[in-house]
């Protein structure tokens, strides 16, 4: 997921990370042979996955973590891994294999369309080193494409960016726990607010507080509110954060995260694999 800025153009969203197109799925015993991914802390890719109307709406439905009964995260990541290998078996029986490079409105529908956003989560993080990174890539790109059409159902008209801003905030802050312990996820909820802080204030209105109890969150949101003078390059990436260190925010090193109420923020890359 990219991290939003708030001079964006009227009907933009996130733009989608999208999957790599120069090799076949890897599975299990392939993915763990590769080692992490780009220094720089986004994915190089190609190719933008959009999945069917039906396809999304599943998803939607299946956005909010369930609190009864939930799985822990290596099952889900388990279950993930089962599901989609059950997917390309039915594609490659049906005479269709999954081809990344090639791959078909079916194939993403087929492989991708039924996992809930812990799943795709489960993915997109390699948290089991089980995924590819076309794996990988495909997975936030869906939910970067979930997130996006959160926004823009706030601000369909593309004319209130500040609704659009605090859509994401409200949609970050109902993802996994697992989630919102990734440096990706307090980068995003600290973006967001900070362009509906910014978007309020340029159009002459207060804007609520949103602030985060995420210590993690607000660290980041300072250092935004302190280059928010400086190019949109001082305070955004444009890629998916994999380590904070990465970010040209934080080009002088990450600095210690004050204690605060809230979950203990984990400032650890995920681990991305090639």
């Amino acid at each position: 997921m990219n991290v939003m800025e708030p001079s964006v153009g009227a009907a933009r969203q996130p733009a989608p990370l999208s999957t790599t197109t120069s090799s076949a799925p890897k599975h299990a015993a392939e993915a763990k042979e590769a080692t992490v991914g780009p220094p720089d802390g986004a994915r190089n890719t190609a190719a933008v996955v959009t999945l069917s109307e039906t396809a999304q709406a599943s998803l939607v439905t299946q956005t909010a973590p369930q609190t009864a009964g939930k799985k822990d995260f290596a099952t889900v990541a388990k279950d993930a891994r089962a599901t989609i290998d059950a997917k390309y078996a039915e594609l490659a029986a049906n005479g269709k294999p999954m081809d990344y490079m090639h791959a078909t409105q079916e194939s993403w529908d087929t492989v991708y369309g039924g996992l809930d956003r812990r799943a795709l989560f489960a993915i997109a993080s390699n948290s089991d080193g089980s995924f590819s990174k076309d794996e990988q890539d495909t997975a936030q790109s869906i939910m970067s494409q979930q997130q996006g059409q959160a926004m823009m159902a706030a601000d369909p008209t593309g004319n209130d960016h500040a609704a659009r801003f605090r859509a994401g905030v409200a949609f970050l802050e109902g993802v996994s726990d697992e989630e919102k312990a990734s440096a990706n996820w307090a980068v995003q909820r600290a973006a967001n607010q900070f362009g509906y802080e910014q978007t309020m204030r340029s159009s002459g209105r207060e804007p609520d507080d949103l602030d985060s109890e995420n210590p993690l969150v607000a660290m980041i949101k300072g250092a935004m509110d302190r280059l928010k003078d400086k190019s949109p390059e001082s305070v955004a990436t444009g890629g998916y954060v994999k380590d904070l260190k990465d970010m040209p925010l934080f080009r002088d090193g990450v600095p210690a995260v004050a204690a605060g109420p809230g979950p203990s923020p984990q400032i650890r890359a995920l681990d991305i694999r090639a």
